[in-house]
């Protein structure tokens, strides 16, 4: 009679951690292709087919807090991801293996992990994508305080500060913007719509997101600067 009771505790574990997983990538599917302020606790629980009406509060305490659980779940995949990709890049340049870091590589490094994450079947992507078009205080409130926040506009910026350095610094912060919602809202229309992301199709957009943050101030655009 004591193994079954001893079991018992493990098992009840277990389904409570499927349980709360299958909340979180229900949630994520809600949340990415609808909205996070425009879904329910209640929409969730029926689309993860749940019948207890308190499954969210057992398992989350409240919507906001599920949504914070959900990028405390994927997001330090990413994080670490990225991480190993700029270790490398580093140690290759300093051992002579390879020169400088190039644009295209530091645009990689932002984009790899979440072409990553599409490919993987997660729909993390199209729901940081909703999540940037939130009130920004939204973002704020949010966003975990444990979990490194490196996909909002101002860190972006930073991570591809090399490429744009020689830009005047309003043609760098817009350029930032148009870098971080392109990356987002396409790589995350890919992953809504259950589109292929291909070697190719993911190299061309990187050639298109290298030139935008590249390319030369126009001498209208240095003209207007000016006045």
């Amino acid at each position: 009679m004591s193994v079954p009771e001893a079991g018992t505790p493990r098992r009840r574990h277990a389904g409570g951690e499927a349980t709360r997983l299958l909340l979180l990538e229900t949630a994520e599917r809600l949340f990415a292709t609808r909205g996070i302020e425009a879904v329910t606790p209640r929409e969730i629980q029926v689309a993860a087919g749940q019948s207890n009406s308190s499954v969210i509060g057992y398992h989350f305490g409240s919507k906001t807090s599920l949504v914070r659980a959900l990028i405390a779940y994927r997001q330090p995949v990413l994080d670490a991801e990225r991480d190993d990709g700029l270790t490398a890049l580093r140690r290759a340049v300093a051992s002579g293996a390879r020169p400088a870091a190039t644009a295209r590589d530091m645009v990689e490094i932002v984009v790899g992990p979440l072409a990553s994450s599409i490919r993987r079947g997660e729909l993390y992507v199209p729901f940081l994508a909703r999540l940037s078009e939130e009130d920004p205080l939204a973002r704020s409130e949010y966003w975990p305080s444990h979990v490194q926040d490196n996909l909002n506009p101002e860190a972006a910026e930073q991570l591809v500060e090399s490429v744009t350095q020689d830009l005047p610094p309003r043609v760098r912060r817009a350029r930032d913007l148009l870098f971080f919602t392109s990356m987002l809202h396409t790589l995350g229309d890919h992953a809504r719509r259950g589109l292929p992301l291909s070697a190719a199709r993911l190299s061309g957009y990187v050639d298109g997101w290298v030139g935008l943050l590249t390319a030369p101030v126009s001498p209208e655009t240095a003209r207007l600067l000016e006045s």
